[in-house]
């Protein structure tokens, strides 16, 4: 197991390496030569070590499942600690904690953040903040598939145990190839919104940064105000994309070729129907926040897609909104996008699998001699998906429980001021990679008043949340670490 760690994370980080040039290039651009060289030297120095590893280190088995899931959880770990290098090399005053933090925060698309104040920040190392949750979104192993066959056929492992949802579906027959086309929808995607982010008023910078964290639905934002004070039109791109980023990528490509599919995917009805009906429940209370009807709107459509999609931009303070609505928003954080997106959360097509799944059960006492199926887009899932989405409820909210059980007991440890209120929410956007919550984490306010042991267990669960649980939870288990 311990090779197989090795010579995935030889693979993994020179893609990392890689990343870090748009960032070197802007360094140099604001002639900051002493941090754009040593990111330069970080970038040559990890290309080195990893291509002699890889040549040293070579896997003689396939990879199994179990290796699979394990490997990918630890790399993670390992991938989450090498991102807080240029943070320490930019100076800035942040204790390593609070970097991991931001940089966990950054890969797992949480958008949670303890920076004050975001524009005092070198502008460069923003941008790799922002190319942290890029990276994050599609999914870092993902992005190395495309690039290098990790183990031959055993990637496909490694596809499963990244990609967000129940399923990983394929577009072709191998999956380095399925990663290529999803990797290419996902880069295509993000240039045209930089592009109309650009025409709509903002820089060139603002308009790349934008993009990069709202196709990957992570929220970070280079601007103190997050997006509260772009201009409509702006909102409106960032509206769209975030309701394409919430779709799943695949059914996204499928489209491309044959646009009856959108429309013939129950969860795409499922999901649009969420974003619809949440926009028109919002309404009658930005209507009373807004000095015009399409501000209401757009007020409306951007908070229930922030929310929905997991994420996270702060563009409406619903904290000062009433109870009935802050229940609401507390029940849409665990909702999330398509499996196959990049929104976190408990994926529609678990929330539709979970459902149908007690109507099936309230039949059965009707019909004790019946047989259903639970049919989606036409086709029935196979029981054994219908029983992996019910155990991965099960872990989820023992993990939520737990979570928030452990999160009560450091804060009240440390002496840490915060709600019962703020600590279910914080709980709540940690696992489903949303960033902020209710009360003391409210959308205009952030995670720097977290004592150091809370911020770690934020960190865990954040994990957790971006991987779906089973690639960390199989770490704990000994036959994954056995020859």
């Amino acid at each position: 197991m311990l090779k197989i760690i090795i010579f995935i994370s030889s693979a993994v980080y020179p893609v990392l390496a890689a990343s870090l040039v748009p960032t070197i290039i802007h360094a140099y651009y604001k002639k900051d030569y002493l941090f754009a060289n040593s990111l330069l030297v970080l970038s040559a120095l990890t290309l080195l070590v990893s291509f002699f590893v890889r040549k040293k280190v070579l896997p003689t088995r396939k990879l199994s499942t179990i290796q699979g899931f394990g490997a990918v959880g630890i790399s993670w770990i390992l991938i989450s600690i090498y991102g807080t290098i240029p943070y320490l090399f930019a100076n800035v005053k942040l204790s390593f904690t609070d970097i991991l933090f931001e940089t966990v925060s950054g890969f797992t698309t949480t958008g949670a953040s303890i920076l004050t104040n975001i524009e005092s920040i070198n502008s460069s190392l923003l941008l790799w903040r922002s190319t942290t949750q890029w990276l994050g979104g599609m999914g870092i192993i993902v992005l190395t598939i495309t690039v290098l066959p990790l183990l031959g056929s055993g990637g496909i492992n490694l596809f499963k145990a990244e990609s967000p949802g129940p399923t990983a579906d394929r577009l072709t027959p191998r999956f380095q190839d399925t990663a290529k086309l999803l990797w290419g929808v996902y880069s295509g995607l993000t240039l045209i919104e930089t592009v109309l982010l650009y025409m709509s008023g903002l820089s060139f910078y603002s308009a790349l940064n934008h993009s990069l964290t709202t196709l990957s639905t992570g929220g970070f934002s280079v601007l103190n105000t997050s997006v509260s004070e772009m201009t409509q039109s702006a909102k409106w791109v960032i509206i769209i994309f975030m309701f394409i980023a919430g779709t799943s990528f695949t059914l996204i490509f499928k489209s491309f070729q044959n646009i009856k599919s959108l429309f013939e995917s129950t969860e795409f009805k499922f999901y649009s129907f969420i974003v619809i009906s949440t926009s028109l429940i919002f309404i009658p209370k930005t209507l009373s926040i807004s000095d015009s009807l399409p501000e209401a709107v757009n007020t409306a459509m951007f908070t229930a897609l922030t929310l929905v999609t997991s994420t996270g931009y702060s563009n409406a303070d619903y904290e000062l909104w009433s109870v009935d609505y802050r229940a609401f928003i507390l029940g849409l954080m665990f909702l999330g996008g398509m499996a196959g997106s990049t929104a976190g959360g408990l994926k529609t097509i678990r929330v539709i699998a979970l459902l149908k799944s007690v109507r099936n059960e309230i039949r059965k006492i009707i019909y004790p001699n019946a047989i259903f199926k639970i049919r989606m887009s036409r086709s029935a899932l196979p029981e054994k998906m219908i029983e992996s989405v019910q155990t991965f409820f099960i872990l989820y909210v023992a993990i939520f429980v737990l979570g928030t059980f452990a999160l009560s007991a450091t804060t009240t440890f440390y002496g840490t001021n915060i709600s019962f209120e703020g600590i279910l929410s914080s709980v709540a956007t940690a696992i489903n990679n949303i960033g902020p919550g209710l009360s003391e984490v409210g959308p205009m306010q952030n995670y720097s008043f977290m004592d150091p042991m809370s911020k770690l267990v934020f960190c865990f669960l954040m994990i957790v949340g971006r991987l779906e649980i089973f690639p960390i939870a199989i770490l704990f288990y000994k036959k994954t670490w056995k020859n």
